[in-house]
């Protein structure tokens, strides 16, 4: 006696279509996790040499602007946490705080809002993770990036997505390099093909990284973001910015200040702990005091600003070791040593506004001899790919094997 055949009902149907696109989806993140090359790494040298760069040597003081990197607009619905952050409020924040440059970068996808302005640098964030957020800002960017590893990281893949992600931006930067440890500090050590990093955010700052960077002889250099995720919540706006050495605002001419290092990362640290109106920000912001001398005259580092008097300056060195301490100055000095490696320079104005220059290195020659650590080790490689290869075969001949069984 045949049996007639079962009906199903809609919502089975709909579970057996979810059921699909989440398979298709774990295949989907698999084959990404699975698919990243294994790498070699070199060992990593402090900077060397006789040579000393001074990223600020023949800056012009008259060229300053203030340029932000990483803000948030509205998109997806609101899922990516941009609230209430429409494009029109962000112009009006920025430039009521008078900056020259705020740029929007909004996850996965390059927003083209104010495209026709001069100033106008294509960015976005890069990165879908929630827990571990090892996230990029692509500065220039070409055209999204859309593979990621969404959960854990390992050294490969870190340095796997900076190659990438190089490939299609001028620039790409870890993002907020220390907010859920997304970068590990151990990580710097070895990573190698960026030239910025993101040092002061919100979220976290990120001196640990860099000094770690810098101290295995990785030519980085530091920016300063807001973050921005609700425009018209003033506690999150004029935070932190970067310092730009440029003649105008060509993007040419701004990125050949960033990969010179003709920058400098600034943070307003106690404007979130005692909140201001956006008014009084604004009119700090304008009147912020600006570096006017960080020159090399033979070994020894000159330092001003169009601060009168600078509260503090720190010059830091080797493992983020402080070698020098001047307070209350109009200019500080340091004698680079010879056993110097890199120095670079913290300063306070007045309790409110903090600077931090880019380092002066020590190289080879004056063309700078930055090195890449990293190399794909195909023998390795191959052969991962070939057990990964072994093992979904077995797989799907046993899935054959008891769907047979089960049918006979």
């Amino acid at each position: 006696m045949n049996k007639g055949k079962q009906k199903h009902g809609f919502w089975f149907y709909v579970g057996r279509i979810f059921s699909g696109l989440g398979i298709a989806l774990l295949l989907l993140v698999l084959y990404v996790y699975l698919s990243v090359p294994t790498y070699s790494f070199k060992e990593p040298k402090p900077f060397s040499g006789e040579y000393l760069y001074n990223p600020y040597q023949d800056m012009n003081p008259d060229q300053w602007k203030k340029y932000h990197f990483h803000c948030h607009s509205r998109r997806y619905f609101g899922l990516t946490n941009g609230r209430k952050s429409k494009e029109a409020t962000i112009d009006s924040v920025y430039r009521t705080l008078g900056y020259d440059h705020y740029g929007i970068s909004d996850y996965m996808g390059i927003n083209m809002h104010g495209s026709e302005r001069e100033d106008y640098i294509p960015a976005y964030e890069h990165g879908y993770g929630l827990f571990r957020k090892t996230h990029q800002i692509c500065i220039g960017a070409e055209s999204v990036y859309w593979p990621d590893f969404p959960f854990m990281q390992n050294l490969n893949m870190k340095q796997h997505m900076l190659n990438k992600l190089g490939e299609r931006c001028r620039f790409v930067m870890p993002a907020h390099a220390s907010f859920t440890k997304g970068y590990k500090v151990s990580d710097m050590i070895l990573l190698s093909n960026y030239r910025l990093i993101e040092v002061v955010n919100p979220y976290g700052n990120a001196f640990e990284h860099w000094d770690k960077a810098l101290s295995n002889g990785h030519r980085v250099y530091a920016l300063g973001d807001d973050d921005t995720h609700n425009i018209t919540n003033v506690h999150e706006v004029c935070r932190n910015l970067t310092m730009v050495n440029t003649p105008d605002l060509d993007p040419e001419h701004v990125y050949e200040a960033l990969d010179k290092g003709l920058c400098y990362a600034v943070e307003f640290d106690n404007w979130y702990y005692h909140p201001l109106p956006l008014e009084q920000k604004a009119n700090d912001a304008r009147a912020l005091d600006y570096l006017t001398q960080a020159q090399l005259v033979g070994d020894t580092l000159f330092i001003s600003t169009s601060a009168e008097t600078m509260r503090e300056v720190k010059f830091i060195g080797q493992d983020g070791k402080v070698l020098k301490t001047e307070e209350n100055v109009a200019t500080a000095y340091y004698i680079i040593q010879a056993e110097d490696t890199y120095v670079r320079t913290r300063i306070d104005l007045n309790g409110r506004h903090f600077l931090y220059l880019n380092p002066v290195t020590r190289h080879s020659s004056a063309d700078l001899d930055d090195r890449r650590l990293d190399s794909i080790n195909y023998a390795q490689t191959g052969l991962y790919w070939l057990v990964y290869a072994v093992a979904l075969l077995a797989m799907i001949w046993y899935l054959i094997r008891k769907a047979k069984e089960k049918s006979a």
